[in-house]
């Protein structure tokens, strides 16, 4: 049985108010729900399931939060102009559909299915609109929390390549994206 996020306090309070510290988050696509809770689950694990299986795909994108950080790019993807943004000073997320608790959330890990939404702007975000975003995104608070320098566009693309990649091939099998949290 899944839940909204809203229901995820001890996971979203460690994402929202600790900046993430200590959050390991893996992103992966599975055929169902029943089969991306088994795989994590499983002995041998998520990214041994994926070596072994052609409908189950996984990359490690361990500081990259599925609340605060994905839906901050999937709003500059998808949101408000960068105008309204650069006015209100933030990048509001509220309007990202939350995620699907799948397991229980005081376990050693934790599967969340990202929404339909989260998994369409990913796989419909083009080469160019991700270079858009790239210097915006991975300068946002939650990426620079205790540097003291900018990162460069070029050090977020990797990671939302993948992610796009990782949506794009879901939504071409009718598979939905899936987190797995360890808090």
């Amino acid at each position: 049985m899944s839940r909204r996020t809203d229901t995820l306090p001890n996971v979203r309070r460690k994402i929202l108010e600790d900046g993430d510290v200590g959050v390991l988050c893996d992103y992966f696509r599975a055929p169902d729900r029943e089969t991306a809770v088994a795989v994590v689950l499983s002995e041998s694990g998520l990214f041994d399931a994926a070596k072994s299986r052609p409908d189950i795909e996984a990359i490690d994108l361990k500081g990259i939060d599925p609340v605060v950080m994905l839906g901050k790019l999937v709003t500059l993807l998808s949101g408000p102009s960068y105008e309204e943004m650069a006015m209100t000073g933030d990048i509001q997320i509220d309007h990202i559909p939350g995620p699907e608790l799948l397991t229980r959330e005081d376990g050693d890990v934790c599967v969340i299915e990202l929404d339909v939404l989260v998994r369409d702007t990913l796989a419909d975000a083009t080469d160019a609109a991700l270079s858009d975003v790239a210097f915006i995104w991975v300068n946002t608070g939650e990426f620079l929390d205790g540097r003291d320098t900018w990162f460069e566009a070029d050090e977020a693309r990797p990671a939302m390549d993948e992610l796009a990649a990782l949506a794009r091939r879901a939504r071409i099998v009718g598979q939905m994206l899936y987190c797995m949290i360890c808090p």
